[in-house]
């Protein structure tokens, strides 16, 4: 082989090895996408699932007040300080259900001492929720009313609308089919999300 010959065939298998950097450099780059929609399907995976399991945790809090228990709307009205911590809780004024009922035992507003309320009384009474400020809580608040160690208390503060129009059986088994719904979806959004990334790293390489 002649030197001529030499010097023309340096260059080809230059281009070569330049040729096989670029398509390991691409083949690495495509690597990227399945790695991707791998990491998307799991992370949706995972957000449906916490979401479940805070749904079902709702459910199971909740179901020993199904069917005993009252729901009243709260308009904040000032703050006091918490019992037990050193923030705030809020203070909401409502109205007492027109039920007889809640005659039957004596009302802790969590403000002062328990006393037998009347039906469709207007009360004011502390919220569950701790904050710094005035700002952390809603201005508007449902209240869950229950009875417990004979004496009716508000059992929880939360948004309004939150307890709908009564904690019941029926809200209770509906919140648990949410959750199991919420739980299918995240472990298809997972599944999913690695099938595809497989069969798309397949079909790359």
């Amino acid at each position: 082989m002649t030197e001529e010959t030499t010097d023309r065939q340096e260059p080809f298998f230059a281009f070569d090895d330049e040729q096989d950097e670029q398509d390991g450099r691409a083949r690495r780059s495509i690597a990227w996408k399945p790695t991707a929609v791998g990491l998307l399907g799991l992370l949706l995976g995972l957000v449906l699932a916490v979401s479940a399991a805070l749904a079902w945790d709702d459910s199971r809090r909740l179901a020993g007040y199904a069917d005993r228990s009252w729901v009243i709307s709260g308009q904040y009205q000032d703050l006091t300080n918490d019992l037990q911590t050193k923030t705030w809780n809020p203070i909401y004024r409502g109205v007492l259900p027109a039920d007889e009922a809640v005659t039957e035992q004596p009302f802790d507003s969590g403000l002062a001492d328990p006393r037998v309320p009347e039906a469709g009384e207007e009360i004011v009474f502390r919220g569950t929720q701790t904050g710094s400020g005035e700002d952390d809580f809603h201005q508007e608040a449902d209240a869950l009313l229950a009875v417990e160690d004979g004496t009716l208390h508000v059992v929880e503060t939360a948004e309004a609308g939150e307890f709908g129009d009564g904690v019941t059986a029926g809200t209770i088994a509906w919140q648990r089919v949410q959750a199991a719904l919420l739980l299918l979806a995240g472990l298809a959004a997972a599944g999913g999300g690695v099938w595809f990334a497989r069969r798309l790293y397949r079909r790359e390489h």
